[in-house]
């Protein structure tokens, strides 16, 4: 089954609701994208790993805002 875009949207938004940590999000994106990696297709794999990539320094940080919206976008 294909892991979708608004089913990332959904995970993201929840694992955000328990507390905006970076690290804890980063790690989290890149667990799923491990555990998934047959399900995602090229496109979400894309945006999965810029989450993923946050905890490895600020120039690559997500604002919670700018993870909502990111998420808002992803499920349109």
């Amino acid at each position: 089954m294909t892991y979708s875009k608004k089913q990332f949207s959904k995970d993201l938004k929840q694992e955000i609701q328990k507390g905006f940590d970076v690290a804890r999000i980063a790690q989290w994106a890149y667990m799923l994208s491990i555990d998934r990696y047959r399900e995602i297709p090229s496109d979400l794999d894309k945006v999965i790993q810029q989450v993923a990539v946050m905890g490895e320094g600020e120039e690559f940080e997500f604002s919670e805002d700018e993870l909502i919206q990111l998420a808002d976008e992803l499920e349109a």
